[in-house]
């Protein structure tokens, strides 16, 4: 018989991410004819017995490469990845949202039929700056102080700096006064 072909490719095999944001774990595929569907994929996490999402795709139109245009899929998550987990059945990439220190660790794309797997590395940093919540992330704590209240205080030096001045001109200017009808 004739064997179907599916190619699998991942674009970087190390992604970055950062707490709290989301993260794409890109992946494509192309199949040598449409009579290749039904193919199966799933994600797994590290050496985890069970997948993260798996999805069934099934009667897929082909572009001229062989990659997925339109298709008719079912994916199912694990629970705990359920309202974080997105995959995209057109090119086998999964979604990660609120990513987690603990989401960081290798990933494994398996397709089938034939059984391929490609792994990509996740790193997921705490966020240095957070707008929301200026006490956390960066480890340290970190003042943050709007523009306008550092201009308002410069402005109010300034005055006051003047003000000193002035007064120890017109001190001074007596002090010479004074001096003058002395002599």
């Amino acid at each position: 018989g004739q064997t179907l072909g599916v190619l699998v490719e991942i674009p970087q095999d190390a992604v970055n991410g950062t707490v709290g944001q989301a993260v794409l774990l890109p992946v494509s595929y192309r199949v040598s004819s449409s009579s290749a569907f039904p193919v199966l994929f799933w994600w797994m996490f590290e050496n985890s017995s069970h997948p993260i999402i798996s999805c069934a795709v099934q009667n897929c139109s082909l572009d001229a490469e062989g990659a997925p245009k339109t298709c008719s899929a079912n994916s199912f998550s694990k629970p705990a990845y359920s309202d974080r987990a997105e995959l995209f059945p057109k090119n086998a990439s999964l979604l990660l949202r609120h990513l987690q220190l603990s989401d960081s660790g290798v990933y494994t794309v398996t397709v089938q039929p034939p059984s391929k797997s490609r792994h990509i590395a996740l790193t997921v940093h705490e966020q240095h700056v957070s707008p929301e919540h200026p006490g956390e992330g960066g480890g340290g704590t970190a003042v943050h102080i709007p523009c306008y209240s550092l201009g308002a205080c410069y402005c109010v030096i300034l005055l006051i700096l003047q003000l000193l001045f002035h007064l120890l001109w017109l001190r001074g200017g007596h002090q010479q006064q004074g001096r003058s009808g002395q002599a």
